[in-house]
């Protein structure tokens, strides 16, 4: 389909209210008609990799400090409390006192995180296996 196809198609769904777009730093975000604003942060959230990374670590692990996400993503300690820092902001993410000097995190609703992450996963799995089709179509 075409850029322009395409462009006709989601000003048609918008102006009938099926679909809701939000221009974002330079793209347009589509989301379901009546999606709340709490739920496009998350959508933002789980399409970004590390936060992506942080959060799958969360599910599995449910409880761990930030050395332990550092250890099972493969990320900086510094990257992982920047980006902690900002899930715990967002409401996403809470922060246990261990002990005087540690702190551990955890999600606020794992469960929800769980299925945006499936969902996610299942459209990144598409996405790569479309782009290793194209590499054999020429």
């Amino acid at each position: 389909m075409s850029f322009n196809s395409t462009r006709y198609l989601v000003d048609k769904l918008t102006k009938a209210g099926e679909i809701v777009r939000v221009e974002e730093g330079g793209y347009s975000r589509l989301y379901p008609s009546g999606t709340s604003e709490a739920e496009r942060t998350l959508f933002a959230v789980v399409r970004a990799e590390t936060d992506r990374k942080i959060l799958s670590s969360l599910l599995t692990d449910l409880i761990l400090s930030n050395k332990r996400l550092s250890e099972q993503t493969g990320l900086a300690k510094s990257t992982i409390s920047e980006h902690l820092a900002e899930l715990v902001r967002m409401g996403i993410v809470k922060t246990l006192q261990i002990d005087e000097t540690s702190l551990a995190y955890e999600l606020e609703q794992p469960e929800r995180i769980r299925l945006l992450l499936k969902s996610v996963n299942r459209s990144l799995r598409s996405k790569a296996t479309d782009r290793f089709i194209d590499l054999w179509d020429f």
